[in-house]
């Protein structure tokens, strides 16, 4: 897990219009040839730029497959010296634009989410010492590792959503469907992180969320970064 312990971001502005109706916010770029030293899985291509955008303004969720057009990861691998800085898309209102800001990778270890079951093992005592000297539920933003979870796990989400399940009620959760594809939840793996960065560069998710962008692991590992799929999660 790389996680991003300054909770800054290299932000510049470069356009991609949306399926909907409106261009797409600039999220991060993340160079991957600065990470690489930090990724000792190698999940990560070793090379190349990815580049994050979220339709901020119409605050896309998740849990339907029609949010597919809400957001996109873009992985460049080509020349680096052909970029060149472009500007934000004039149609962006203000609150969807966000402060450039740097980035500082750290190798940390990552941690399941608080609500994981592993710390049902814990004895009162030790889940006491445990969340109040190790665990951090603070401003997180990473790369790879466990998802930080504001409301519950994600992975089931992303594999019924991308099937064609809605899960803004129980009902794709209810779908015979569902139980068959339940199994594959275990493919899904935390690309990027990003919290409410409010101080640092303006981004605020919902009340106080993250956003979560997921990719199946095969997907990784053939950069088929077109596989993604976003969830945004608040109190």
């Amino acid at each position: 897990m790389v996680k991003i312990k300054e909770r800054k971001f290299l932000l510049f502005s470069k356009e991609t219009e949306s399926l909907q109706t409106k261009p797409l916010s600039f999220i991060a770029q993340i160079n991957l040839a600065e990470v690489a030293p930090f990724d000792t899985e190698s999940l990560l291509p070793r090379t190349g730029i990815l580049y994050f955008f979220y339709s901020a303004e119409q605050e896309a969720w998740g849990f339907d497959i029609g949010d597919e057009n809400k957001f996109k990861v873009l992985y460049f691998d080509g020349d680096l010296s052909t970029l060149h800085r472009a500007e934000a898309p004039s149609e962006l209102e203000p609150h969807a634009l966000y402060s450039p800001c740097t980035l500082t990778p750290v190798q940390e270890i990552s941690l399941p989410s608080n609500e994981h079951e592993i710390y049902s093992l814990f004895t009162e005592e030790e889940s006491d010492l445990f969340f109040e000297h190790v665990y951090d539920d603070g401003n997180i933003n990473k790369l790879l590792g466990y998802s930080d979870n504001v409301q519950s796990a994600m992975e089931l989400e992303c594999e019924l959503v991308t099937n064609g399940l809605y899960c803004g009620n129980s009902s794709g959760y209810d779908d015979p469907k569902a139980q068959v594809l339940a199994p594959n939840a275990v493919n899904w793996r935390l690309l990027l992180q990003i919290d409410s960065n409010e101080d640092e560069c303006g981004m605020m998710w919902g009340d106080m969320g993250r956003l979560y962008f997921w990719i199946k692991k095969q997907g990784l590992l053939e950069k088929n970064f077109d596989l993604s799929w976003l969830i945004l999660q608040c109190c």
